[in-house]
Formats: C-alpha cells, sequence, structure tokens
C-alpha cells in the first residue's frame, strides 16, 4: 500500500497479514479477468478529493464466506462508506466509499467477533493542478507516448475528448471527481465519468471559431486548471500519422486491435476533432471516425488500411480480418459501465494495446 505521507494506526498494521487482499475499482482492476490476488495487497492511493469508487477485499486461501464480516474506515471525515459492505462472490467483500477529505485514514476488515483481520491505508489529496491527454492515444497506455496536450489544436467544427489526470502539486492522484468546465465564447465542454476505462473524468471540447480559447477545471469554489485551446483550419493539416497496437506476447497476436488516425501540422504537432475516412482494399466506410478497431488475424495476408481527411491520407499495412472505423468521442469509450458493454468491446480493447508510428 503506498501512502505518501505518515501511516496511522502502527499497532493495526501489525495485526495485517497477508491472508486477505485490498484493491479497489480505479485502473480497471475490476474488469481484468484475473484473481484479485494477482494485482497484490495494494490500494491506488492516493486519491483525489471527491472520488467515489469500491474496495474489494479477498481471502486469499478461499475459505472465508465474511457472513457478518464489516469494513470501516478510522476517519469517515477522509474515507467514508457509502453503503453496507456485500459480498460480491463467495470469498471477495466489497464496499462503496467516498474520498470526501482531505488527510490519511485506514480501512479495517472485522471478523464476526470484531477482531481486525486486515487494513489498508488510505490518502485522500485536494488537486492543485490537472493535465489533459487525447483520448485515443492516452488509451494505448505506452508510457513514451502518452498523448498528453497542454494547450490542444482542435479543428474548427470539430470535437476532441481528453482524460484529465489530477494532481497534488507533483503527485499523481486517483480516480474521477465531481469537477466543472467554464469556458470562454467559441467553444462548448463538457465533463463525462467514466467507470470502465480507469474511473476517469473526459473533457469533450468543441470548436466553433479560430483563434485562442480557454476552459476552466473546477473542483467547488477551487480552480484546479486553465487549458488554452486553439481552434485551427483545415488547411493547417499537413499529414496523418498511423499509430496501432503492438503485440508484446503470443496471446496477443490474435484478437481485436486499434487502430489511431493522427492529424499533424508543418510542424508536426497533433491536430484534433479530425474524422477521417477509412477504406481496405476491397471495402469503403461510410461512418467517419479517428479510430479503427479491427480483428487482427496473424494468419491473414497483410492489407492495406487508408485513412483520409482534407486532402491528405496515410496507410498502414495489417493482417487485418475485418474492421469498422469508430470514435473517441462516442459513449463506447466515455460512458458510465452502467451503461452495458460498448461495441467491439472497445473501453477494454483500449487498455492493452501499445503503440508504433507508421509515417
Amino acid at each position: 500500500m503506498r501512502v505518501a505521507s505518515t501511516l496511522l494506526g502502527l499497532s493495526v498494521l501489525a495485526a495485517c497479514t497477508s491472508e486477505f487482499t485490498f484493491s479497489d475499482s480505479v485502473n480497471s482492476r475490476l474488469y481484468e479477468f484475473k484473481p484479485r490476488a494477482e494485482y497484490g495487497d495494494e490500494l491506488s492511493t492516493p486519491y483525489v478529493l471527491g472520488a467515489k469508487f469500491e474496495v474489494f477485499v479477498e481471502d486469499n486461501d478461499q475459505e472465508t464466506d465474511f457472513i457478518g464480516w464489516k469494513v470501516e474506515s478510522m476517519d469517515p471525515k477522509v474515507l467514508q462508506l457509502r453503503a453496507e459492505p456485500y459480498k460480491m462472490s463467495p470469498h471477495i467483500l466489497s464496499v462503496e466509499v467516498a474520498a470526501v477529505g482531505e488527510g490519511v485514514t485506514e480501512l479495517l476488515l472485522k471478523d464476526t467477533s470484531g477482531a481486525i483481520r486486515g487494513s489498508a491505508a488510505v490518502e485522500v489529496k485536494r488537486p492543485t493542478r490537472a493535465k489533459l491527454f487525447a483520448a485515443p492515444i492516452y488509451a494505448l497506455d505506452n508510457p513514451d507516448f502518452r498523448g498528453e496536450t497542454p494547450h490542444p489544436r482542435i479543428l474548427i467544427g470539430g470535437t476532441a475528448t481528453f482524460a484529465v489526470e489530477y494532481l497534488h502539486e507533483d503527485i499523481r492522484l486517483q480516480g474521477s471527481t465531481d469537477i466543472q468546465v467554464a469556458t470562454s465564447t467559441g467553444i462548448d465542454a463538457t465533463i463525462k465519468h467514466s467507470e470502465l476505462v480507469d474511473n476517469r473524468n473526459w473533457l469533450q471540447v468543441s470548436v466553433a471559431g479560430q483563434g485562442r480559447h480557454s476552459a476552466e477545471l473546477w473542483l467547488g469554489d477551487l480552480l484546479v486548471e486553465e487549458v488554452d485551446i486553439f481552434g485551427v483550419p483545415s488547411s493547417m493539416i499537413a499529414g496523418v500519422e498511423l499509430i496501432d497496437g503492438d503485440a508484446t506476447n503470443p496471446d496477443e497476436l490474435a484478437g481485436e486491435w486499434l487502430l489511431v488516425g493522427q492529424a499533424v501540422a508543418e510542424d508536426k504537432q497533433p491536430i484534433y476533432g479530425v474524422d477521417f475516412e477509412w477504406a481496405l482494399p476491397d471495402r469503403g466506410f461510410t461512418e467517419p471516425g479517428d479510430v479503427f478497431i479491427y480483428e487482427h488475424d496473424p494468419e491473414q495476408e497483410f492489407r492495406k488500411i487508408t485513412a483520409r481527411a482534407y486532402g491528405v491520407e496515410s496507410q498502414i499495412s495489417v493482417r487485418v480480418a475485418a474492421g469498422e472505423p469508430a470514435s473517441s468521442n462516442d459513449t463506447s469509450l466515455t460512458c458510465s459501465v452502467t451503461d452495458g458493454p460498448p461495441p467491439w468491446a472497445l473501453g477494454l480493447l483500449l487498455l492493452g494495446l501499445r503503440r508504433r508510428r507508421r509515417a
């Protein structure tokens, strides 16, 4: 369990054993098809103030039924239980929590006698700034190319979506919160919440006018970040980059892959909000989009996929069996998990892919 400041309750920690594993719904751990214990006894702390998520406690030995057991917060002014714990499965206890105040506390696991059987440290911090990351590039999860966009350029008439990361000074905070957005004239912006993809906030921006605009991110009466956004004409588009997934093991060689289309200006800086026309040698597609989701088949011969917009295009050769264009602005990427699974399992697909640049 990683906590950036003083740990509480040393006597409680002494009672903690590796018999029970604590994990959470942040960073999509709930949706990975692995035993929860494989993630280690770790929460995604520190959390951003206002985050709401689930904490899971698993019996590693698969012996405890958790009937009559409880999870408690040592300081409800920092981490508050939103409901009584419930059994997610025969050997996993789940509890909904909210990060309601700054500070450090612990979650305690108690058996039917009230004895402490495990604990997990939690820290909550108020964000002092935020970063934006282009949604489709960010989703590729490549540490060398994350698509950070401090001053995004967006096509006039276009819409682009950005993941929002919160920081307290230089410490990255986990989870999403009740952030609000205020904009200057010439742009519209909304905040979307996603539990399916990294328990993340997404800023979706539509640009109507050319030039410099601004979007302010507020948490209550706290100004977290002011972002400069530039509306640019289609004449600035000088090229197209195609970025696709790189398989890292044999299990990834077959399955659904993601191909991202990225417009760039003469200075090679990205222009967002551009939808592309996509084509295979034997098929065109009526729906435009900035991503192409395709079935990668290592037994197929290489075929070219073409992305074209405003008189510029790019091609990439892949072993594609079938595919369809999609948009990173679509609710399949930014919807709540309660809305059901997305087409092509897009939300889960995006988490495991890596990027490869193409000219």
